[in-house]
């Protein structure tokens, strides 16, 4: 049985606080990069229902600097499903709290692994995607995901 994206969607918005930046003014991409895996698992947890942990990151780009005082806007959705992985577009803007602009700060796909009781690569549920926006990210997934397999593959060979 499956699920549809809407039923694990998650949209979150966090306050740039002077804790969260560096001595510019401006947000650490380390904390953003924790909002996202945070968000991301969330999703993750919602689609799967089970223990989950991450598996990769993919193409991470910080496009524009969040400052101090900025809002922050998360979007986490299921873009694509194996027996026991889940990728989760993670989408990010930021707001100037002042004048109202928003400017697109990054978008990344999180690979998560559902995980049973003893730790193993456990069953999820496959995506069910609904319109034609949904089941185009899901075609562009199964070649992301063809691609973060073959990485994985020559990565252990490169280790070994």
């Amino acid at each position: 049985m499956g699920k549809k994206v809407s039923e694990s969607e998650v949209r979150s918005e966090i306050i740039v606080l002077p804790e969260d930046t560096n001595m510019f003014g401006d947000l650490y991409g380390g904390r953003l990069v924790e909002w996202m895996d945070n968000i991301g698992s969330i999703t993750a947890f919602k689609h799967s229902r089970k223990k989950v942990v991450t598996g990769s990151i993919d193409s991470l780009f910080f496009l524009s600097p969040i400052k101090l005082g900025y809002i922050v806007h998360l979007h986490s959705m299921v873009t694509y499903t194996t027996k026991s992985t889940m990728e989760i577009e993670i989408d990010v803007s930021s707001e100037n709290v002042i004048t109202g602009n928003k400017n697109v700060t990054t978008r990344a796909f999180f690979t998560y692994v559902a995980l049973d009781e003893s730790g193993h690569a456990s069953e999820i549920p496959e995506i069910i995607p609904e319109g034609d926006e949904e089941k185009k990210r899901l075609e562009d997934a199964k070649n992301r995901s063809e691609y973060r397999l073959q990485a994985l593959s020559n990565l252990r060979k490169n280790l070994n």
